[in-house]
């Protein structure tokens, strides 16, 4: 069973400073003053949110969604096992990439560093990720 995604939520369970590099990158909520917000009270951030034109926020909110079904063991297993395959002729840069991982957070944190700085990664550890919580594969003959 999936977990329960709500934008406000998101917001509250991620760090705000990976919540600021986010929004950095794509270029909206210049007027939130992130370092200024306490984790997990997010109420300027979300009215700021919800100021953004509908079209925006439901780019991004795809984006979110996404990030937060990367962020649980199956995610990160996808993520990993994804750099393992793309860096195999490269084990020195593998071994950095595991171990910058290992010293986030929690799965929350490398699910947004990896879509922010590893893209190269992220398309593929979805799909795998999507497969491996299928509940079931159906099959068919002929």
């Amino acid at each position: 069973m999936g977990r329960h995604y709500s934008t406000r939520d998101f917001f509250r369970q991620m760090p705000n400073r990976l919540l600021a590099r986010y929004f950095v990158a794509r270029g909206v909520l210049d007027g939130v003053d992130f370092a200024a917000l306490k984790e997990s009270r997010i109420e300027p951030l979300f009215d700021a949110w919800l100021a953004l034109p509908e079209a925006s926020r439901d780019g991004m909110d795809a984006e979110l969604r996404e990030i937060h079904g990367m962020s649980s063991e199956k995610g990160w297993c996808a993520i990993r096992d994804e750099a393992v395959w793309q860096m195999r002729n490269t084990p020195d840069e593998l071994a950095q990439f595991v171990e910058a991982m290992a010293g986030l957070g929690g799965h929350d944190e490398r699910a947004v560093v990896v879509f922010l700085d590893y893209p190269q990664f992220w398309k593929g550890a979805t799909y795998f990720c999507h497969a491996d919580n299928l509940s079931y594969w159906r099959k068919r003959k002929g």
